[in-house]
């Protein structure tokens, strides 16, 4: 009876959310909703449930191979009611296994015949790794194991097995040897896919352009390499006095109190071989907890700086950054990072950094990032606001898709709009030259409403044409304009609450849109339609002005389907001007028109509406001078 009653608000709590703009709701998720794994009003439901893994790894670098070679043992905990028969591991870098499908053509320089699984056993069970035998079928990047024994639910299995691969020299898709001993690893290590309550198994395999869908897991693991490397990885090193000299460790702890940046190693350290201790091989050890991937990286000369700040009280995060000498801006970027995960703990979203430490690498590139767990594969931007931008907005993902546990191979834009959106204010304050966002609203304006343009609710791994404008573009201008309709407070407000619910969870895009309507008090949905679900552009003009017995009205029309803000200037032939903004609010109860009248004496001279934050594809239509002025 319980259970029918809590179906029953379930179901209440959709009319009610969604009675004046109902937004679509796949299947799937109406099935999650009645099964009590979701709720509709952006919650998680009684019965929500999700898997989760501890890793074991130890695994030996050659640096002259350019060649990792691995062994786990994982243990794997069915949370969930279902009894499963299969276990589905992905095997990353078969992305260049010769036949693998990918999302863009990589050439055949270094493609291979496949990872090299060897060794596994379940259960202490081996099993048989020829593809095709029916316990192990290989399609492009995932591996799908038939287990002997089926697992049941609220139960564990473990496995074991090796693996060895090389690390790409020439094809560096998201990580790679990027030569003179420098290297960035990710995806680098058997894992097992994400089973959830609306797909079940991930079965979406890794061609490029989708990136993460985890687990929360807890890591212990081992890297294993000639002596002359640093390595710096996810979570936090566990034997630093085996691999560092003291002095290291002295800045390092240094660092871990200081808001200034600590030059922790130099070249001239280097040179007087007082970094690492030569042991023939070193072993470097980490552990990381909750978290939904690792990655590392390795260098024998790159500089490495750090600095620290308080996220809350008694905790200090501590913001590392990695560089070879003479890398543009590199020297100040531990200060940026610092700068960001501060930004992020006391202004927006205003939580405190989840973890406890985040490690920027510069990979020599010019432009360019990848982010992992407390982990930034970064290029080398020249414009200083380019920079700053690239830092935050890397850094920035450890909450999203990192603490959140958003779906990016489904839904890039619940955590990429967000790490877009996010950087804006600090970039300003270090570069108030480059003015970031007028650069991000055109590069939204030159693909919006084109054919190849789909809505951000269109499945990622679908979604390849237009796929930066739909992740990145469109919904952080959407936040932005979010940002301006409710008002800085509430806005946080709901960015914490919508966190709150979802921390360490798997949020589908209804969660977010319910929770922030929640939070709000008000129904969205008329927001959350256009600019996530609809096929369509911004687009503002003016459609008439009327001057009458010293009133003015002017006509304002919403050519477009997305509701955006609008700026108008009222320009005076005595020289001066007046300015009224609007929020996108006034376009809220589905009106295509906006009437403004004008109670002055004044002669108008022209009059003009938007701005370069204000999207807008056809600006032609934006000014109108008054026939009196016109010569």
């Amino acid at each position: 009876m319980l259970i029918r009653i809590l179906l029953l608000l379930f179901f209440l709590s959709i009319e009610i959310v969604f009675a004046s703009s109902p937004l679509y709701i796949p299947r799937e998720i109406k099935t999650a909703i009645e099964k009590g794994t979701r709720t509709a009003d952006g919650i998680p439901g009684p019965n929500y449930w999700q898997n989760r893994a501890d890793y074991f790894i130890d695994a030996t670098v050659n640096v002259e191979e350019s060649k990792i070679s691995g062994s786990c043992k994982i243990i794997y905990y069915n949370n969930s009611p279902d009894t499963l028969r299969t276990i589905l591991c992905r095997i990353y870098q078969d992305i260049l296994k010769k036949g693998a499908v990918r999302d863009w053509y990589l050439g055949d320089t270094e493609l291979h015949d496949g990872v090299e699984i060897s060794n596994l056993k379940i259960h202490n069970e081996e099993y048989e790794m020829q593809n095709g035998t029916g316990e192990v079928q290989f399609s492009s990047t995932n591996m799908m194991i038939t287990l002997k024994q089926p697992l049941l639910p609220k139960s564990q299995v473990e496995l074991e097995m090796k693996w060895n691969f090389k690390v790409p020299k020439i094809i560096r898709v998201r990580m790679g040897n990027y030569g003179a001993g420098e290297m960035f690893v990710a995806y680098w290590y058997p894992q097992i896919a994400v089973y959830d309550d609306i797909d079940g198994w991930d079965r979406i395999d890794y061609a490029g352009s989708v990136e993460f869908y985890n687990d929360f897991n807890n890591y212990e693991f081992n890297i294993t390499l000639p002596d002359d490397y640093i390595v710096w990885a996810t979570g936090e090193l566990q034997n630093a006095n085996e691999v560092l000299h003291q002095t290291i460790i002295d800045r390092l702890n240094k660092a871990k109190k200081s808001e200034k940046t600590i030059n922790i190693v130099t070249q001239p350290d280097y040179e007087q071989n007082n970094v690492i201790r030569k042991n023939g091989k070193n072993t470097w050890k980490f552990k990381a907890s909750n978290v939904p991937d690792i990655s590392f990286c390795l260098s024998n000369d790159y500089n490495w700086d750090a600095a620290s700040t308080e996220v809350e009280d008694g905790r200090r995060v501590l913001a590392n950054a990695v560089y070879p000498e003479g890398a543009a801006h590199w020297p100040m970027a531990s200060h940026y990072s610092r700068a960001t995960i501060e930004y992020m703990s006391k202004e927006l979203p205003g939580y405190p950094f989840p973890y406890p430490q985040v490690t920027s690498f510069s990979n020599k590139r010019p432009s360019g990032g990848m982010e992992t767990p407390m982990m930034a594969n970064n290029g080398s931007p020249e414009i200083l606001g380019r920079h700053v931008g690239l830092i935050f907005h890397e850094i920035a993902h450890n909450y999203f898709p990192f603490m959140m546990g958003t779906n990016e191979r489904k839904y890039a834009w619940m955590d990429e709009g967000w790490a877009s959106f996010l950087p804006r204010e600090i970039v300003d304050r270090f570069d108030d030259d480059y003015d970031s966002y007028s650069r991000r609203v055109a590069g939204f304006e030159r693909h919006s409403g084109k054919e190849s343009e789909l809505p951000p609710m269109v499945v990622s791994y679908s979604n390849k044409a237009k796929g930066r404008t739909a992740a990145y573009d469109r919904p952080a201008v959407a936040y932005t304009e979010l940002y301006n309709l409710l008002g800085r407070e509430t806005f946080k407000k709901a960015m914490l609450t919508y966190i709150n619910d979802w921390k360490g969870k798997h949020p589908v895009p209804l969660d977010f849109f319910s929770s922030f309507s929640k939070s709000v008090g008000e129904d969205l949905n008329w927001f959350w339609k256009p600019w996530f679900y609809e096929f369509g552009y911004p687009d503002l003009g003016i459609e008439s002005v009327n001057s009458n017995n010293g009133k003015t009205e002017l006509t304002v029309a919403k050519i477009g389907n997305l509701p955006t803000s609008v700026k108008i200037i009222v320009e005076y032939i005595d020289g001066t001007a007046d300015e009224i903004l609007k929020h996108a609010g006034v376009w809220k109860n589905g009106d295509n028109k906006f009437i403004i009248t004008l109670d002055t004496d004044k002669e108008i001279s022209k009059v003009s509406i938007g701005s370069s934050h204000i999207p807008d594809i056809d600006r032609s239509n934006n000014i109108y001078k008054m026939k009196s002025s016109q010569s």
